[in-house]
This record gives structure tokens, C-alpha cells and sequence, in this order.
């Protein structure tokens, strides 16, 4: 198991997690936009639209690509040739976070905005976010959410709908947690000041398509969140890549435990370098309820007889007894294999069939 408790408590210890100071933000902030390409020729044009089309200017558009095979680079350089301020990286293959590496050493925005090659911004996006980043001045991480939309850009529904964005100083509630704040959106909603966005970059090229989860563990701990509810980007849902898909696969969720214990060892690495009792106390992930979630799911998709002891563990350390949604997790050892997935197919992925159950059942609890 990572970590050793010390005799630190909890409380104490987070509270030696300071937010970084930042400076001011200039009168009209300096904007790059960063968008990651691999194999998205059919998407990539759209997503440099959106940023032309801005409200807000970008100071610099830079598309790095991840050495696709089609003709992305073609498109891209269709509106570099345009004078646009759109600049093309063509790097070799290594994965979403080497291409992010690529576009921050190459950009010198005040505020970095990062853009999925696949997703568009909505025309107010980098406007409504400036001005929150300047309406709190401590925050150096920007969210908000997104509409879902499909391959035809018809809108199928709000990312995160229900639950309420995380906002505000969220170290303690991040440290407590394992290091995993919960509610963040994927990358195209996320933005960074700078001064944050310099201690984060490099990112391990090991995150070939988790990429984005590098900044919810490590900004909240550094820095204030500001959240804007309203969505000001557009997510894709097409189903080529495993963060959009709807169907849950053990082997999406192995990934994901692997970079779950390496994001958290990041955590603890900065940590370490604020206090070493800090880092000392700091709670194992393996005891966090999406890392106990993850690997019951994993077990039983798998038809491993360790799903047993997994969800023992579950329900031992994961799980809320006051909680409606943590209820089905206590029964679900009872479903059939089939049924149980789609029944996690349903809880969390972003499907149209969510959108319409979750919408049915937020209507009936405003009738109540």
C-alpha cells in the first residue's frame, strides 16, 4: 500500500498546503490556445474555428500534432498559410502528453487554454474565462462545463449535469481524498494561469491519453478553482477513444488504475517539497472510493475470482451508507455479469441514455 500514516492528522497536515501566489493579471490577458491532434482531420478545422471565432481574441493558436496518418497536418496548414496566428507542431508519435510538453514550450500565453482536436469552443469560452480568472485573482485554474454533442454536432446533452463544479480553495477536500478531487471536467474545459501551468509542465509522457489528469490532481492542491457553470465548449462523443466511449472495458479500467497510482505519486513528489510529513500522512489511493470502484469493476468484468475480495473492500472502505447511488454498488455483486454491465455502462459513461435518466430523474424530484 503507498503512503504511512505518522502521527499528523489529516486536518493538520493540509492545512501547511498554502495556494501559490500569483501576480495580477494583465489588462487584457495574452491567451494561447494548445490543441493536441492524432488522426482527427475530420475535426481539427472545426476546433481552430472556434477559436477564431472568439469573443476574446487568442493571442496564439498552436496545434500539436502526434505524427497522424491522415491529413490533419494538410488542414492545419491550410490556416497557417492564412496568416492566422495559428502555429503547426509536427511532432513524433508519443501520446497526448508529449504533444501538450510540445505546445507549452512553444506558447507564451498569460492564460493557457487547452482544446481537444475533436471538441470546439463556444464563442464566449475564452472571454467568460478571463474574466472569471479576474474576478478571483487567487484562482489559477479555470473549469466549466461542456454540452455533449455527436458526431453531427447535434446536442445531446450537459457535462457534468447534475453535480456542482468544484470551486474555491479544495486542497483539504483533494488531500483528503487520496489526491482525487471529484467533478472536474476532461481537457477541452480546462484553463491554467501560467504561474500554475510552470510547475505542472513537463507532464510524464507516460499519460498517453490521460493526459488532462495531471492538472485536477495537482492544480487543486496548488492553487483555487474557479468554476464557470455555464458550458462554453463542446464535447464529441464518437466513441474512437476510451475517455467518450460508452461501453466500460476492463482493460480501459487496468489503464486507468496504473495511472491512478502514478498521478498519485506525483501528488506525493510535491508534497515532499512543501513538508515531509506531509507527504508522509498523505492518504494511499488504494483506499479512495474510484480507485475501490475501478478495481471491483475491473475484477468482475474480467471473471476473476478477486472480485470478491474487491468488492469486500468496497463496500468496507468506498462506500456511503446515506448514499442512493453508493447503494447500487452494495447489490451489485447480486447482478449477472451482462446486466452489470450495462448497468455501469449507464452510471458512468456519457451516453444519451444518461442524459435521458438523469433529466427524468432530476424532474421528479422537483415535483416532489
Amino acid at each position: 500500500m503507498n503512503g504511512v500514516n505518522s502521527g499528523m492528522t489529516v486536518e493538520v497536515a493540509a492545512n501547511k498546503l498554502h495556494p501559490v501566489v500569483l501576480g495580477s493579471l494583465p489588462q487584457k490577458p495574452s491567451v494561447s490556445v494548445l490543441i493536441t491532434c492524432f488522426n482527427y482531420a475530420a475535426y481539427v478545422g472545426q476546433a481552430i474555428d472556434s477559436v477564431l471565432e472568439q469573443t476574446y481574441p487568442a493571442a496564439e493558436i498552436i496545434v500539436s500534432d502526434d505524427a497522424s496518418q491522415d491529413n490533419s497536418c494538410e488542414v492545419v496548414e491550410s490556416y497557417v498559410s492564412r496568416g492566422l496566428g495559428v502555429r503547426l507542431l509536427r511532432n513524433p508519435h508519443g501520446g497526448m502528453a508529449a504533444n501538450l510538453n510540445a505546445a507549452y514550450r512553444n506558447c507564451y500565453g498569460d492564460v493557457i487554454c487547452l482544446l481537444d482536436a475533436d471538441d470546439t469552443f463556444l464563442p464566449g469560452k475564452i472571454e467568460a474565462v478571463v474574466n472569471a480568472l479576474k474576478a478571483h485573482p487567487q484562482a489559477g485554474f479555470a473549469v466549466h462545463r461542456a454540452i455533449l454533442v455527436d458526431n453531427e454536432k447535434r446536442e445531446r446533452g450537459i457535462y457534468p449535469l447534475l453535480s456542482a463544479l468544484p470551486s474555491g480553495d479544495c486542497a483539504q477536500s483533494t488531500y483528503d481524498n487520496a489526491g482525487i478531487l471529484m467533478g472536474l471536467p476532461p481537457t477541452t474545459n480546462l484553463a491554467l494561469r501560467r504561474e500554475i501551468a510552470d510547475r505542472i509542465f513537463p507532464i510524464p509522457v507516460e499519460y498517453t491519453g490521460y493526459a488532462e489528469q495531471i492538472f485536477h490532481r495537482l492544480a487543486p492542491l496548488m492553487t483555487e478553482v474557479c468554476a464557470v457553470d455555464a458550458p462554453l465548449a463542446c464535447w464529441r462523443l464518437h466513441g474512437h477513444n476510451d475517455q467518450n466511449s460508452t461501453h466500460i472495458t476492463a482493460r480501459r479500467l487496468e489503464r486507468e488504475l496504473k495511472i491512478m497510482d502514478s498521478l498519485w505519486l506525483q501528488q506525493k513528489h510535491y508534497l515532499e517539497g512543501i513538508d515531509p510529513a506531509l507527504a508522509q500522512s498523505f492518504p494511499p489511493v488504494e483506499r479512495s472510493a474510484l480507485y475501490l470502484k475501478s478495481n471491483y469493476m475491473r475484477h468482475r468484468l474480467n471473471n476473476n475470482p478477486a472480485s470478491r475480495q474487491a468488492y469486500e473492500d468496497l463496500c468496507r472502505y468506498g462506500l456511503r451508507a446515506n448514499s442512493k447511488v453508493d447503494q447500487f454498488w452494495r447489490f451489485s455483486n447480486r447482478l449477472p455479469r451482462p446486466l452489470f454491465q450495462r448497468a455501469i455502462d449507464l452510471l458512468l459513461t456519457q451516453s444519451v441514455w444518461k442524459q435521458m435518466f438523469t433529466r427524468f430523474i432530476r424532474g421528479q424530484q422537483k415535483a416532489v
